[in-house]
């Protein structure tokens, strides 16, 4: 009898140590799963099908372009970074879910995107309550970056390159304007921004038209900018959506020649136009240097940089940096960092922190000639 409970109080004992013991590794085993790890991973949450795919795709290739390179140079502290891209359609819902799968099963703590603003406002609370890095490449709203400390711009706020062309357009002798916006959140800050600062110059706003952004017939407006002969110049803020190449070409239609003036229009939307876009002045942040330009068209069989190219690459760049400096993968000091920055020297140009997480520079002025984008020098 003694010997019975003498056995089984060995047994409990050595029992006890192996579920300690077993406990121990397990834990260790986890822990080694997550620290010794030679990935870091990233995601994106980009528009790579319907409208606005030619941001999403520029975006998509300036990210891993960066990746590429990094990797190609022994990656950050021996650690190869990995990116799992989610397409959002421009939908809101599709860029909640696509930061959920991407914060959860793919257990990402960085992303770049989204590229406009109605699905990048949605993602404020869910990045700051997950403390996960977005960087957006093009999307120009303070809203964004300034709603949490985990949040980035590396594109300027849009609504300073709306009240730069309402100088460029006043100081041009514009004085009585038409402006045709659209109900969109991004839309209407520049066409406030515009106007605002147009009026304040001494101009005067004839018409203001903002449609829902699926019109697809604007001619009734066209017709009062045509019969209005005090108006002398056309302002085009809603080059984000198809509006504008429908714009261009009932304006067209109607015989309505009037000088137009617009911002950040890309390729895909001057094709659009279909040549009615021709003449039309506009200011836009795309500004690659001439090393990104080569290399990208190296990469990408002679593809042209696009809004989004240059400016994803320098995220992906300033996380890179940021990681190294920490020798961190730690969100909060990754954030940190990256909100210290004053100044950085990137392939979208020379980038000026606002203090606020967003990042401006100077803008270049283009006309459209021949379907083609030429810089104009003054």
């Amino acid at each position: 009898m003694f010997m019975n409970k003498t056995n089984i109080r060995v047994a409990v004992g050595i029992l006890i140590v192996l579920v300690v013991l077993f406990g121990s590794n397990t834990t260790l085993f986890k822990k080694s799963n997550t620290d010794s790890t030679n990935e870091i991973k990233l995601g994106s949450i980009l528009i790579l099908s319907g409208e606005g795919a030619s941001w999403g795709e520029a975006s998509k290739n300036g990210i891993d372009l960066a990746v590429k390179e990094i990797n190609q140079q022994g990656g950050i502290d021996g650690k190869k970074l990995t990116v799992a891209h989610e397409d959002n359609m421009s939908d809101p819902s599709r860029a909640i879910s696509a930061f959920r799968k991407l914060t959860t099963s793919d257990e990402v703590k960085y992303i770049i995107g989204p590229n406009w603003s109605n699905s990048g406002i949605p993602l404020v609370k869910l990045a700051d309550q997950t403390k996960t890095v977005v960087i957006s490449p093009t999307l120009g709203l303070k809203e964004f970056n300034e709603g949490s400390p985990y949040l980035f711009n590396t594109w300027p706020h849009d609504d300073l390159l709306s009240r730069n062309l309402a100088d460029y357009v006043y100081n041009k002798g514009y004085r009585n304007v038409a402006v045709f916006g659209a109900q969109d959140v991004w839309n209407k800050q520049q066409t406030q921004a515009f106007s605002e600062r147009f009026l304040s110059l001494g101009g005067k706003i004839a018409l203001t038209y903002e449609p829902t952004v699926d019109t697809k017939d604007v001619r009734a407006e066209v017709l009062k900018v045509k019969n209005n002969k005090n108006i002398d110049a056309l302002i085009m803020t809603n080059s984000s959506f198809s509006l504008i190449d429908i714009t261009a070409i009932q304006l067209r239609d109607l015989k309505v020649n009037l000088p137009m003036f617009s911002i950040t229009v890309d390729q895909k939307l001057i094709s659009e136009c279909k040549g009615a876009c021709d003449g039309m002045t506009f200011l836009t942040f795309l500004t690659p240097t001439s090393d990104f330009e080569e290399k990208y068209k190296a990469a990408y069989n002679g593809r042209e940089v696009e809004i989004g190219a240059d400016s994803a690459y320098d995220a992906v760049m300033m996380l890179a940096e940021a990681m190294k400096a920490t020798h961190s993968t730690d969100t909060e000091k990754v954030s940190a960092y990256l909100s210290s920055l004053k100044t950085y020297g990137g392939s979208s140009g020379n980038l000026i922190s606002d203090g606020k997480r967003g990042f401006t520079k100077p803008y270049v002025i283009k006309k459209v000639v021949d379907g083609k984008q030429v810089e104009v020098k003054e």
